[in-house]
């Protein structure tokens, strides 16, 4: 069942190019009637804060679902994903969608302000420096490339949402970031990122980011870490000051951050 909703995941996160901005419309959403409708259509599935079930994967706060424009989401709501459990709602008409998609950014803490209440230059510094936050991930260009952009991460998220993701990371693991330990034919070892996984196939990105694809009967054993990469000891590492810094140096990295385009689309 988890390898199952982890691919499900996986293609849900990938059913369209992400955009980092909502994208407005001529139309208002009702949030009040999105929640009814969620509550009725989404949440036997996909929970009732939106962050999973046995069913469905989490939407509420997986980085890569909350990145895609609200064109892409309602796309998802009226198309739903061929290959996967998640069904049409084309009955709900672009109306219900966008009803629906507005409920899921309340869910998700789009709607919500988050201001800085650190040094955002003492984070950047931070961040650059003895943090070593861009050994992996990278802000408007500098740094790593093995995790995620964090250039717009904090658009809409909470700062104890942020704080909760830099010192507990394994809370709000993603499936592709999630660590694997390998056992070869030939009895070494190769860990690594597990970035697409179906019933048949694993691919692994290794930390000198080069992508191995396995066929899993060859394999002796798979390990599953329950860890990501991301370092467990910031909370110890650094001062309560110095994470504050670090956060309010993401939310005004966000704030700043140009709105990507919507994707185009081939009707």
């Amino acid at each position: 069942m988890n390898r199952l909703l982890s691919t499900y995941a996986v293609l849900l996160m990938t059913v369209a190019l992400p955009s980092s901005r909502a994208q407005t419309s001529t139309t208002t959403a009702d949030t009040a009637a999105g929640a009814r409708t969620f509550s009725t259509n989404c949440s036997g599935c996909h929970g009732a804060d939106g962050r999973g079930g046995e069913r469905a994967p989490n939407i509420a706060t997986a980085r890569n679902i909350i990145a895609l424009s609200d064109e892409d989401l309602e796309s998802i709501v009226k198309k739903g994903v061929p290959g996967t459990g998640m069904p049409s709602f084309s009955y709900l008409g672009d109306q219900g969608a966008k009803d629906v998609v507005a409920h899921l950014r309340v869910l998700q803490g789009r709607n919500a302000t988050t201001k800085a209440t650190g040094d955002a230059t003492a984070g950047h510094t931070l961040f650059f420096g003895r943090a070593e936050c861009s050994q992996c991930h990278m802000v408007k260009g500098e740094g790593g490339y093995m995790a995620s952009d964090l250039t717009d991460y904090a658009a809409g998220l909470t700062q104890d949402a942020i704080l909760l993701a830099i010192t507990k990371p394994d809370a709000v693991l993603a499936p592709t970031s999630a660590v694997v330990d390998l056992t070869l034919p030939d009895g070494q070892h190769l860990t690594g990122m597990a970035r697409a996984e179906d019933n048949f196939h694993i691919t692994v990105q290794t930390n000198d980011g080069r992508w191995h694809t396995f066929d899993k009967s060859k394999l002796t054993n798979i390990q599953r870490t329950g860890h990501s990469t991301h370092p467990r000891d910031y909370d110890t590492r650094l001062s309560a000051k110095e994470l504050d810094d670090v956060v309010s140096y993401l939310v005004v990295s966000s704030a700043n951050a140009p709105a990507k385009p919507a994707r185009r689309r081939n009707h």
